[in-house]
């Protein structure tokens, strides 16, 4: 019989056609169960988000990236080009100086 190493936990198990032992594969299919819940609930979640409320770590889900269950997308905020930085700053600094400090006597 062939043998093959886990690739979540390490440890060997007889050949089966995937890349987990039995143990992990079935945490694997839950875990990903948890993130497409979620992420159903939850459309605009982002990587923490999903963390923090599934409890699934970011190793087991960079392992379902890599198989193909799940994929990452670009997140949506929006680049800005250096005129709209420099704007920004500009108002930045002009709000700063509105503000003063009050001295206590």
């Amino acid at each position: 019989m062939a043998y093959e190493m886990c690739k979540r936990c390490g440890k060997f198990f007889g050949r089966n056609g995937r890349s987990y032992c039995e143990d992990c594969f079935k945490k694997t299919e839950r875990e990903h169960d948890l993130i497409i819940e979620h992420i159903r609930k939850h459309p605009d979640a982002t990587i923490l988000d999903i963390i923090t409320a599934t409890g699934v770590t970011l190793k087991s889900i960079n392992c379902l990236v890599e198989d193909g269950y799940v994929s990452y997308i670009d997140n949506k905020i929006k680049k800005l080009d250096k005129e709209e930085i420099s704007r920004a700053i500009d108002k930045i600094i002009d709000t700063k100086s509105k503000f003063h400090i009050r001295r206590s006597l």
